[in-house]
């Protein structure tokens, strides 16, 4: 996919994607984070207006980035689905049936609270692959106390390993001359672990206040930053 660049993490590289997914090809593995499928149907419930132009994106992107490796490990980091199963996410279902090459997994996140008995994906509390522990909510996070995480604690409960996460949904926010900012999707990656942008288009990207290697999205391409 043009503008991926290569990005080497735990002595594993990856290649980042401008949708906000990362490949693995030692591994074979590809990951998503945050997806978050459903939502738009879900606020429609609540009488909340949302274009259902929303969701056709999302399962468009997806079938895009699971067929450029189509026979891949597909790893994702939580909030796959957003709270109750809907009529939207069993569109997922239907897509994944179509990949009998590749195997699915879901690392449950804190919006995954009813999930579906598909045989096509598998659900754990963690997944761990050559030293890379796949988790969704990176250990210490606070979104009320604005902390993305604990480092400390990460190298308590997982000494020795590099974490590969979601939920935090990183961006980056680009000041220029007088008020102008542009605000972006980011990866983030730091000692011990890296963070993936939120996948699904109905997310926001919040600026973190942790130093470490930031990658923005923007018109097509992933950037370098700081």
């Amino acid at each position: 996919m043009l503008g991926a660049i290569p990005h080497t993490f735990g002595g594993i590289e990856f290649l980042l994607y401008p949708d906000g997914t990362a490949f693995a090809p030692a591994l074979n593995s590809l990951f998503i984070a945050d997806v978050h499928l459903g939502k738009s149907a879900h606020f429609r419930a609540f009488g909340i207006p949302t274009p259902r132009g929303i969701h056709e994106h999302a399962m468009t992107s997806l079938h895009t980035a699971i067929s450029r490796h189509a026979k891949a490990q597909i790893v994702f980091l939580g909030d796959l689905f957003h709270n109750l199963q809907n009529k939207e996410t069993e569109d997922l279902h239907e897509l994944i049936s179509t990949y009998s090459d590749s195997e699915f997994h879901l690392v449950v996140g804190n919006h995954d609270i009813d999930l579906p008995d598909w045989q096509e994906l598998e659900i754990h509390s963690k997944l761990e692959l050559d030293g890379l522990v796949c988790l969704h909510e990176p250990p210490g996070s606070n979104f009320s106390a604005n902390i993305a995480f604990d480092r400390e604690l990460i190298a308590e409960r997982h000494p020795n390993k590099h974490l590969l996460c979601g939920h935090l949904h990183p961006g980056a926010l680009l000041r220029g001359k007088g008020r102008g900012r542009v605000r972006m999707k980011a990866f983030y990656f730091s000692d011990g672990i890296g963070v993936l942008p939120a996948f699904g288009p109905f997310t926001g990207a919040h600026a973190l206040q942790e130093e470490g290697q930031y990658f923005g999205i923007a018109e097509g391409q992933v950037l370098r930053l700081f």
